[in-house]
């Protein structure tokens, strides 16, 4: 009987054990398929985000050419001159608004796009005019003639093209730089007072506002702040600690990580003279660096 038992007992153990490892490999299971599904949304939505930006720069790029296409259309007829001006009034406009819009829109950017066709058909029509009336004269015939055919040979130029584009990507690069705005440096004694007196000093606090810029790229930014005596000697740590700097290392006095989405961030960052009484009388400045770019400075005058 006692056997009968004992048998009983390991056999439900056993049940009991196999239920667990069952429960288990479910819960493994279901976790990966979770796991990689949210991992292939993530790379889709990235995928998503970079193809929308990427057509936003070809829409600017567009536009800019249908701009220059407009340019080159010349007429006698006051009229269509008039409508013409109208017309590059209406694309200068919609360039404005669409360098302001966020790189993500992406319904936002295909109005732009139906709106870029619209615009092109109406100079095929303002084409059709002009051809129509220089019909009258050989002479304006010749040169309207002469203008279609420079601006085709120009189209089919790759490197003019390349240039071109090179240098609205130079522009746009230089307008994606973050720039740091209402930059002030306090001085500051052990009890966190503000002080103008060198030999009370204990920290300074280096306050400022990283601007909106919507084209700029978001995120985890390095912001550094380098902090010069009135002997133009950089104030650092004990360790001397550098970053680049157009192709050069140059040190640094502190640096903070800072969270940045494209708008307006608030910032301070702090260094700590452990050297007590080191600081010497005249005007200290300090220079803010991001993305390899000096986006701001201030200075500050100790007694």
């Amino acid at each position: 009987m006692d056997n009968i038992k004992e048998f009983n007992s390991a056999s439900g153990k056993n049940t009991g054990h196999i239920i667990i490892i069952v429960v288990l490999s479910i819960l493994v299971l279901g976790l990966g398929y979770l796991y990689f599904n949210q991992k292939k949304t993530t790379e889709v939505k990235i995928v998503e985000l970079t193809q929308v930006s990427h057509e936003k720069e070809t829409v600017t790029f567009q536009y800019q050419n249908l701009l220059d296409d407009y340019n080159s259309l010349e007429t006698s007829n006051d009229s269509i001159a008039k409508q013409l001006s109208s017309e590059k009034e209406r694309i200068k406009k919609l360039m404005d608004q669409l360098r302001t819009t966020k790189a993500d829109n992406k319904e936002q950017i295909e109005k732009y796009k139906k709106e870029l066709k619209t615009l092109r058909d109406i100079m095929k029509g303002f084409i059709h005019q002009i051809d129509s009336l220089n019909t009258a004269n050989i002479e304006l015939t010749e040169e309207n003639t002469q203008i279609k055919k420079q601006i085709t040979t120009a189209k089919k130029e790759n490197k003019k093209l390349n240039e071109r584009y090179e240098e609205a990507a130079n522009k746009v690069a230089i307008a994606s730089v973050i720039k740091a705005i209402n930059v002030s440096m306090l001085s500051l004694n052990s009890k966190g007072k503000e002080t103008t007196r060198a030999k009370k000093t204990k920290r300074f606090a280096i306050a400022f506002e990283l601007d909106e810029n919507v084209i700029a790229a978001k995120g985890t930014k390095s912001v550094y702040v380098r902090i010069t005596n009135p002997s133009e000697h950089i104030l650092i740590q004990d360790n001397q600690p550098v970053f680049s700097y157009e192709g050069e290392e140059i040190a640094y006095s502190a640096v903070r990580q800072i969270e940045y989405d494209g708008n307006t961030t608030k910032a301070i960052v702090y260094f700590e003279n452990t050297e007590e009484g080191s600081l010497i009388e005249g005007t200290y400045r300090v220079d803010i660096f991001c993305d390899g770019s000096m986006i701001g400075t201030a200075a500050s005058s100790l007694k």
